[in-house]
């Protein structure tokens, strides 16, 4: 057992002594802390410190109470520095490109789908009746050239067969009148001379039926009839023009459609951009028996249409419970296509006194909720200066609903993050 608990003891050691010891981690460098002067943004110097604040007089962080600086700070989301003074354009891949299909609603597809399908299913019926035209006329109306070209044929062989024949009996009656009088002559040369004499005068008249019939045939053959210009069929000519009329029509819709789903009306986007604190204000204010509030509400407006859009004299009204609260008003303004604009809408409350503490109440609840109502007249310069009166009625805004988050318009897009998550 001794021998054992050496054995073990000796081991220990070893690994002991084997292992060689840690090699000491190196100091990670001390972190220098950033002075209020090193933020360049509005926002990164609001963001970094309860020390530093920004000084619009010279777009520079200061540390609160410097020399060099301001009394106060300047609110980095302010209307004034967070509105667009001239809209911002986006780029868009042009008319025939994959965003022309998106966004578009379904009844504008559908209006443009069955228009380009009746149009296409009336060519092809025209082009269908035209083709089965074609063929009527060209079972009963023959081309009277192409018979006569066969009528020729058929003449022609019928001449050669009967020539042949003619050419075939003369050799062979020339053939056996000469060997029979070769006979007769060596037979009988001088008793026989007067039927020689009438051998030789029949011999000579087969000699010149044969040369007339060998004449005419040659004569046949070398003159063959001229083949006629072959005239073009108003039928077939008809036929073409209506084959190229059909395919400018299918290339013409498909290009139609496309360029109609490019103009297609599509719904615009908007993001509320005013500071968080305003809702906030307001119903503090109300706690306090205060029954008006006016503040104005920055609305940035994506445009995703081609025509710019002009807004003139647009006003609206706030209900809650049924109860008049509030108004707002919509200025003047142009909301220029594929861009986004800024819009500031003045709002006022002015609700009653058992209404504002309902209001109160439901905001702390997260359940405040108001029903908005109002009208504005759009011009569409673009379409002969084309305007009409847009109404919007019983339309219900979730003042605590998380979507209203959704800044990404906005040209401080920042302006609702918690301010300890956005530290530089």
């Amino acid at each position: 057992m001794s021998i054992s608990r050496r054995w073990l003891f000796l081991s220990l050691v070893l690994v002991t002594v084997s292992s060689s010891p840690p090699s000491p981690s190196a100091p990670s460098p001390p972190q220098t802390k950033k002075k209020c002067v090193d933020f360049k943004s509005c926002e990164s110097c609001s963001h970094s410190s309860w020390e530093c604040h920004w000084c619009s007089s010279d777009n520079t962080c200061h540390a609160k109470g410097s020399l060099k600086g301001c009394a106060a700070g300047a609110n980095c989301h302010a209307i004034d520095r967070c509105q667009r003074l001239q809209p911002e354009e986006i780029e868009h891949g042009g008319t025939f490109s994959r965003e022309s299909f998106q966004g578009v609603s379904l009844m504008a597809t559908t209006v443009l789908s069955v228009i380009m399908g009746l149009i296409l299913c009336c060519s092809t019926c025209c082009f269908v009746g035209v083709s089965c035209v074609k063929g009527v006329v060209d079972d009963i109306v023959r081309d009277p050239d192409a018979d006569r070209s066969q009528h020729d044929d058929f003449l022609d062989d019928d001449r050669l067969e009967l020539q042949t024949p003619l050419l075939e009996n003369g050799d062979i009656n020339d053939t056996t009148d000469s060997s029979s009088s070769n006979s007769r002559n060596i037979s009988d040369c001088n008793n026989n001379r007067s039927i020689d004499d009438d051998v030789l005068v029949t011999t000579e008249q087969q000699s010149s039926v044969t040369q007339l019939s060998i004449s005419s045939v040659a004569v046949t053959r070398r003159h063959p009839s001229p083949p006629k210009k072959k005239k073009k069929s108003s039928v077939k000519h008809m036929y073409g023009i209506c084959q190229i009329f059909y395919l400018v029509t299918i290339f013409s819709t498909v290009i139609l459609f496309i360029v109609g789903m490019s103009y297609a009306p599509r719904q615009p986007q908007y993001n509320v951009c005013t500071n968080q604190f305003e809702w906030k204000s307001i119903i503090e204010g109300m706690i306090g028996l205060k029954m008006s509030a006016s503040f104005d509400l920055l609305i940035s407006v994506y445009n995703p249409n081609k025509f710019e859009v002009d807004l003139n004299n647009g006003s609206g009204q706030f209900h809650h419970d049924g109860n008049y609260v509030g108004l707002f008003e919509i200025p003047q303004s142009k909301i220029s296509g594929k861009a986004i604009s800024d819009v500031v809408v003045k709002v006022t409350f002015s609700p009653d006194k058992w209404s504002a503490i309902g209001m109160t109440t439901e905001y702390y609840r997260g359940t405040l909720k108001f029903v908005i109502g109002g009208h504005a007249n759009v011009q569409i310069p673009a379409l002969g200066s084309y305007q009409f009166d847009a109404k919007f009625d019983d339309v219900i805004v979730n003042v605590n609903d998380p979507s209203k988050d959704d800044t990404h318009l906005c040209a401080c897009p920042s302006w609702k993050k918690n301010p300890g998550q956005s530290r530089d």
